[in-house]
C-alpha cells in the first residue's frame, strides 16, 4: 500500500511539471501535507479511500489544467 503512496505522489509531481511555480509550489505542499499527516495509518481500509481520493484528485487537476490549456 506504500507503495501505492509513493507512486501517486510522483505523479502528482510529474502532472506539475510546466505549471506556474507558484501553483506547483502549493499542490506540491499540499500533497507533501497529506502523505505526511497519514504516514502512519495502518488501517487498510483508510489507506484505500485515501489512494482512491488522490487519484481522484490528480484526475480532476488534470482536466482543469487540459481546460485550463485549450481556453
Amino acid at each position: 500500500m506504500k507503495s501505492e503512496g509513493r507512486k501517486l505522489y510522483r505523479d502528482v509531481l510529474r502532472t506539475l511539471k510546466g505549471v506556474d511555480p507558484d501553483t506547483a509550489a502549493g499542490v506540491r505542499q499540499a500533497a507533501r501535507d497529506q502523505f505526511n499527516d497519514n504516514a502512519d495509518e495502518t488501517d487498510l481500509e483508510r489507506l484505500r479511500t485515501l489512494i482512491v481520493d488522490g487519484r481522484h484528485s490528480l484526475d480532476e487537476m488534470k482536466q482543469y489544467m487540459v481546460t485550463a490549456i485549450i481556453r
